[in-house]
């Protein structure tokens, strides 16, 4: 019974902060519906897919993710997305490319290096997705080489940029190397 109690309580600052990271679900969910609906391929234009747009649309993606960095997002990042854009991954989600930008500069801050290798693309109806592999360095520790599988899906307007974008992939890799909290997801994830 000892054990069941250290186990409790262990797991009370893991609940604590999964309240906390999910007490907006809703309101993002509620976001994400509507920006799926604003940006519909039955609903919206959308970029022509087989043309030169769509293949620039696309070299473009690629190029600006193939290095994430400060200098990359401040050079491109308003040539790939579009002024009313949607964005969202496993830590934010921000709308207009005035909150993209800023909010891509404060996650370069705590990155040392971050590429992106897209292993292939796909299309469905105006709807994009790219798989990738990132190769991540954090400053706080240069020396560990954090990869993670991801996917994009990202639908562009006829001008070729981005006017909707949600990643998936595992954030909790980057949470794992947080000193508290990364021992706290190692043991919950060990007990799953």
């Amino acid at each position: 019974m000892k054990n069941v109690g250290v186990d409790v309580a262990a797991a009370i600052p893991l609940l604590l902060l999964l309240w906390s990271c999910t007490s907006g679900t809703q309101q993002t969910m509620k976001n994400y519906y509507r920006a799926l609906d604003n940006t519909d391929p039955k609903k919206a234009a959308l970029l022509e897919g087989r043309s030169a747009a769509e293949a620039k649309a696309i070299d473009r993606f690629y190029s600006f993710y193939e290095v994430f960095s400060e200098d990359t997002v401040r050079r491109e990042v308003r040539e790939l997305y579009a002024t009313d854009a949607y964005f969202r991954d496993g830590y934010k989600e921000v709308e207009g490319i005035d909150n993209i930008e800023p909010y891509f500069v404060a996650t370069t801050k705590a990155i040392h290096e971050c590429t992106f290798h897209i292993q292939d693309w796909s299309s469905h109806e105006g709807n994009y997705y790219f798989r990738w592999i990132m190769k991540l360095r954090l400053k706080r520790d240069k020396d560990d080489l954090i990869e993670q599988v991801g996917m994009s899906h990202v639908r562009f307007n006829p001008e070729g940029k981005i006017i909707f974008h949600q990643d998936y992939w595992d954030t909790s890799v980057v949470f794992e190397r947080v000193p508290v909290m990364g021992y706290v997801i190692r043991w919950v994830k060990e007990r799953f």
